[in-house]
């Protein structure tokens, strides 16, 4: 178990595009989880954070708040914006997409994706809803439909289309889900415990997001070319954002 949980400090995946998620954690609640969720679409605008400050050693204490906080809930809401650097021959191409998503527990999700170069009308619309055993693709300007089971889709290298918090939140089981939690509430200091080497990469500092304080955890893979921000509200410990980068 201990592990397990020092491995979710940071997701280890081999990625091309940059992805900025702004993810909306509602508390707990006891109403079970529709088959195939609804969500209320809206633009809204991305918090801009300032520049970045010094890191330090990472605050563990409140690590495992964030990390008890973010899985006590069975389900969340996320926007993300998502920049794909793409080469066709000698050509770079950079492909942007909106992504809004709605996941619940049990492998449920609904997720809206956009494909819109800033300042232009949408060249395509997908409709992507998981009733946690199959997944459903739509594009109806083309009149396209597709259907894949969730492990099948969960293992193609586009699932991250539907958000990096969102594909977070779905690769832990229900069992795990709830272990973390009873570990964490037995011991909110469980990180404090960790050895040294499975944190060296992780830093922590003190940051503003659109002029309200937030704690930033960074972690960076080298080896991999890859790196992650995650904003966090210090008192309630929920996640505000996350950037992610890397190849």
């Amino acid at each position: 178990m201990s592990k397990f949980l020092s491995g979710i400090i940071a997701v280890t995946a081999l990625l091309g595009w940059t992805s900025i998620t702004h993810a909306q954690l509602p508390p707990a609640s006891s109403t079970p989880p529709q088959s195939q969720p609804t969500p209320s679409i809206a633009p809204s605008r991305q918090p801009t954070p300032s520049a970045t400050p010094t890191s330090t050693t990472p605050d563990l204490i409140l690590l495992g708040k964030v990390i008890s906080t973010f899985w006590q809930t069975n389900r969340a809401q996320t926007e993300s914006q998502i920049v794909m650097n793409l080469r066709e021959g000698s050509t770079d191409i950079k492909v942007y997409a909106t992504v809004q998503t709605i996941v619940q527990t049990g492998n449920k999700f609904r997720t809206k994706l956009i494909f819109a170069q800033p300042g232009t009308a949408p060249t395509a619309t997908y409709t992507i809803v998981c009733d946690g055993q199959k997944v459903w693709t739509y594009r109806p300007d083309k009149r396209q439909y597709a259907e894949t089971t969730f492990s099948k889709f969960q293992a193609e290298s586009y699932s991250f289309l539907i958000g990096a918090a969102s594909i977070f939140f779905l690769s832990v089981s229900e069992v795990d889900r709830q272990e973390i939690i009873a570990a964490l509430t037995t011991d909110r200091n469980f990180f404090t415990t960790l050895p040294q080497e499975q944190i060296r990469d992780l830093q922590g500092s003190q940051r503003q997001l659109d002029g309200q304080n937030s704690y930033v955890y960074a972690y960076e893979d080298k080896k991999e070319n890859w790196s992650l921000n995650g904003f966090v509200q210090p008192q309630t410990g929920i996640l505000q954002q996350i950037e992610l980068a890397g190849k």
